[in-house]
């Protein structure tokens, strides 16, 4: 829901200056379902999804100055998903959160619409589209989408005293 309150807040206002930049961030799970994360990847799907047709609604009203950079990272190193390994850390690293933020930034500066990170994800995506079914879900086996998850901690709760 965080997504519908901040474009509510902020793109009536963007809209009437025809000026702004509403960011989503999502994750490559929005674009790529993978094992063990179906509510996650519902949300994200559901994230990018929203922010990529109000981006359109906005282009159809004229609205050029208000753009939109929907931003879906693989996995980041910030606690969220300790223990989740990647089978392939060459093609799919877990990413550093200060290399994430500089290439939104960088993103957002050039009107970027789309940042899959690392960049062999604009690749997956389309091989995702393009590939018959059974074909696509041995290109995941072999990525290790179906094992991501097999170690999975998630970020330790600290205990309050």
């Amino acid at each position: 829901m965080a997504h519908f309150w901040t474009y509510k807040a902020f793109l009536p206002a963007m809209i009437a200056n025809n000026h702004g930049h509403l960011v989503s961030i999502a994750s490559s799970a929005g674009l790529i379902s993978c094992n063990a994360l179906a509510d996650y990847c519902a949300s994200k799907f559901a994230a990018v999804g929203f922010a990529e047709s109000v981006g359109l609604e906005l282009l159809a009203t004229g609205k050029d100055g208000v753009k939109t950079t929907i931003v879906c990272p693989y996995f980041i190193n910030t606690g969220m998903f300790d223990g989740c390994q990647t089978k392939w850390p060459t093609l799919l690293p877990i990413l550093d959160p200060n290399y994430v933020a500089k290439k939104i930034i960088t993103a957002v500066l050039t009107d970027q619409v789309f940042l899959l990170l690392p960049r062999t994800m604009y690749l997956i995506t389309a091989l995702k589209t393009l590939l018959p079914v059974k074909q696509g879900l041995m290109l995941g086996q072999y990525l290790g989408a179906f094992s991501l998850m097999d170690h999975f901690k998630g970020r330790a709760i600290k205990k309050q005293e």
